[in-house]
């Protein structure tokens, strides 16, 4: 069973949960340490108070990955996190939990070469800190390891976990005074953790700051980031830092749609990926360099980090920051109206989500920047793969987006089983694999689809299609796209849907509002909210009664009877909405609100 952090969220959850390996001989200790106030707890205090964007930490001494995950939820902002010399296993657990949490974490062997210290400071931003947390019997060898960045200035603490009790110690201490760090504790003061120089006998934990910053009267040191001046933004000079996925996720094909069009203008976006780069999504050139350019581009631009409303808090430079960020429902908590709140400026993607703000009392300024879709994939011209031919003579309606309540697969199954036989020439597909879900619980809500009286005329695609044209081929065999959804943060398949000429049935309510319309699009209307998931999570989304079943069941038979007879028209007015919500219009809403967040 993993170990929940001793850190928690403004809404009193763990901030994250170590990954469980029961059969370790230090598991128990390290359950019991985290239980009485955390492990390595004077580390994860100091450096929750010191990493922002753009930081580095080097963890050297991980152990079961407390430090590590820790600094990715640390509330000034998602640093860079290398873990040294852990096992493949390990390391890949640790890597999967700071995934779930919107981090990432470098692997570093445990053997400290020589040469790897320049892909660190090819890592760190120009205004970034390094910070290193290790053991005392790794001092001498990583001061050594580091030379180039202590000479440069660019280590601001060395953390050592076990300075109170390791026999290396003395070595340790004579290596820090050699490269000028003079060794400090966490104490309180007056109620307030500060850090005071060590006299005598270390404490437990040591965290070593350059001597400079470091009094011999007892005086708190408290190194502090500088504060740079913002100049006058110009896009195709300045650019801006773009954190966002770049993966087979909804957010992932917005950020690399975004990135493609606006390198291909020209416009020097550095790219700080959330997670790892699929580098499938989008055909773009340029993308290497956007990575490279993390590196290079001034602390002063704009920062757009595209994530979740409770993922925002990560940004890169001093520069303004605008937070981008895509949601289904209509209440935030505490926790995410934080985030929302200490950004400079907000960017949405409908209306309804700026209402939704602004009903819940966010105060910053909302762009509204509506999302888009690739026509050179998406088109009327794709033809279908063959598979899709052999089921010509049927209807085929074709859901996409991954299994979960929200989307409304279990609706869609009760009006298809209500609206046709199973000797009714139709189709239903599902494309609705699920990333975020483990399989048994795939398998759980899948089942009712195999098993329904329909199921042979049902097909439940279990497996993500590789590339964004295969899904385009998978939409060009069918006749329909059916999004019966609770609620809709955008829904780029609906959109991709009108793209290709095909008839869409869709709920009428949240995100959907923004671009369907009784002109392109057969609507479910909705007549009432209800708690969303039956109130287990805060907010409201569209109720789901009769009279939705049987407009969705009517929907059905009204698509098959066009079908049937050969008068099925192509979705003219779909196609129209498409053309005008394009990637490129995106991208300058985009430059139009960043360019307002800066002046």
């Amino acid at each position: 069973m993993s170990i929940p952090s001793a850190q928690r969220t403004d809404d009193d959850r763990p901030r994250f949960h170590i990954p469980a390996f029961p059969d370790d001989p230090a598991w128990n200790a390290a359950v019991a340490a985290e239980e009485a106030g955390g492990v390595a707890s004077e580390v994860r205090v100091f450096l929750d108070a010191q990493l922002e964007a753009g930081d580095l930490l080097i963890d050297a001494a991980p152990g079961f990955g407390f430090v590590a995950l820790s600094a990715t939820t640390a509330p000034g902002g998602l640093p860079t996190v290398f873990v040294a010399g852990l096992s493949s296993e390990r390391m890949q657990s640790l890597q999967d939990a700071a995934l779930d949490l919107g981090g990432w974490l470098d692997a570093l062997p445990a053997e400290f070469a020589p040469g790897m210290a320049s892909s660190i400071v090819d890592r760190l931003d120009p205004q970034g800190r390094v910070f290193v947390h290790l053991a005392s019997a790794q001092v001498s060898a990583i001061c050594a390891w580091l030379t180039p960045l202590l000479e440069a200035d660019r280590v601001l603490a060395l953390c050592v976990s076990d300075a109170g009790t390791s026999a290396d110690w003395p070595t340790a201490s004579a290596a820090l005074a050699a490269v000028g760090f003079a060794p400090c504790a966490l104490m309180q003061r007056d109620g307030e953790a500060v850090l005071l120089p060590c006299a005598g006998e270390p404490e437990p934990v040591v965290i070593a700051l350059p001597q400079a910053l470091v009094s011999g009267n007892d005086d708190e040191a408290q190194p502090q980031p500088g504060a740079l001046a913002r100049p006058a933004w110009s896009p195709p000079t300045d650019g801006f830092v773009f954190s966002t996925p770049h993966s087979r996720t909804g957010y992932g094909v917005v950020g690399s749609q975004l990135l493609r069009v606006l390198q291909a203008r020209g416009i020097p976006v550095a790219l700080r990926a959330i997670g790892p780069v699929d580098r499938t999504l989008a055909a773009n050139p340029k993308l290497d360099a956007a990575l490279v350019r993390q590196h290079t581009i001034g602390a002063d631009v704009p920062s757009v980090r595209l994530s979740q409303q409770f993922d925002l808090l990560a940004h890169a430079g001093h520069g303004p920051r605008v937070g981008f960020t895509i949601f289904e429902l209509d209440r935030f908590t505490p926790a995410e109206m934080s985030d929302l709140q200490q950004q400079d400026a907000l960017i949405v993607c409908t209306e309804w989500a700026k209402q939704v703000c602004v009903a819940n009392g966010v105060t910053v300024p909302i762009h509204v920047v509506p999302l888009g879709v690739d026509r050179a994939v998406f088109h009327e011209r794709v033809t279908p793969k063959a598979a899709a031919g052999a089921r010509s003579a049927d209807t085929v309606f074709l859901q996409v987006g991954k299994l979960e309540p929200r989307k409304g697969q279990r609706e869609l199954l009760r009006a298809f089983e209500a609206a046709f036989t199973p000797q009714d020439a139709v189709q239903l597909v599902l494309h609705c694999y699920n990333p975020f879900m483990a399989r048994s619980a795939f398998d759980e809500l899948a089942a009712p689809f195999r098993t329904s009286p329909m199921r042979d005329r049902i097909t439940v695609m279990s497996r993500e299609l590789p590339t964004a044209r295969d899904v385009a081929e998978l939409m060009a065999g069918a006749d329909c796209g059916v999004f019966p959804v609770r609620a809709e943060g955008w829904n780029l398949e609906a959109l991709e849907m009108l793209s290709m000429g095909k008839a869409v049935i869709a709920t009428d309510a949240t995100a959907h509002t923004a671009f369907l319309t009784a002109e392109n699009a057969r609507l479910i209307a909705i007549d009432a909210l209800e708690p969303a998931m039956h109130g287990a999570v805060p907010g409201s989304w569209a109720a789901w009664g009769d009279a939705q079943h049987e407009q969705l069941v009517g929907h059905l038979q009204t698509v098959h009877a066009a079908r049937q007879q050969g008068a099925l028209a192509p979705n003219v007015a779909g196609i129209a909405t498409a053309t005008r919500l394009s990637w490129e219009s995106s991208a300058d809403a985009l430059l139009a609100a960043l360019a307002a967040a800066a002046a």
